[in-house]
């Protein structure tokens, strides 16, 4: 039963998680949070190492969030269930994209849905900072090493890898190994 409730709800992200994987966060967090899947820790822990890790965040989350909750067939299931979405849209879409694609209402949809995207994916980056108590008066240290991550990354051709490698480095000296 549990592997069908995965294939429903990891479906049903993939198909309304427009904007890709970091607009599929908070629709994860609901699923994840609404079955007790796992705690609130677990899952924060999950999107860490899922952001960090090569390929798509939604796809690594939902292998790790599927892996956590019944093995190996719920990591295929959970994976396999958010992509299929995508997979069919892109089959029925693609030819009525390529006509239309000069088309006034496919451009002003598509520029509508825009800002929908920023603010999932600064509503999923905010809620994670406040469970980590990133934004509190005591979390000094984060605060002040997330903005410096910010500006580096707005204003420097910095690579996101080498920031993610670094943050690593300087977590484990800063809390030990």
């Amino acid at each position: 039963m549990l592997f069908f409730y995965l294939f429903i709800e990891f479906f049903t992200i993939g198909l309304f998680g427009f904007g890709g994987g970091y607009a599929m966060i908070p629709l994860m967090e609901q699923a994840v949070r609404e079955h007790q899947w796992l705690s609130q820790q677990q899952f924060t822990d999950i999107i860490a190492i899922a952001g960090s890790a090569p390929g798509p965040i939604a796809t690594n989350s939902a292998l790790f969030i599927g892996y956590q909750t019944s093995g190996i067939g719920g990591a295929i299931i959970a994976a396999g269930s958010n992509l299929l979405p995508s997979l069919i849209i892109v089959l029925l879409l693609i030819k009525v994209i390529a006509r239309n694609a000069q088309t006034q209402l496919l451009s002003r949809s598509l520029y509508g849905i825009h800002p929908v995207i920023t603010a999932l994916i600064l509503y999923a980056g905010i809620r994670m900072g406040v469970q980590n108590d990133i934004f509190s008066q005591s979390a000094e240290y984060p605060q002040y090493f997330i903005m410096i991550l910010a500006i580096t990354l707005l204003y420097k051709k910095v690579s996101p890898v080498w920031v993610i490698g670094i943050s690593g480095v300087l977590g484990m000296l800063i809390y030990g190994l």
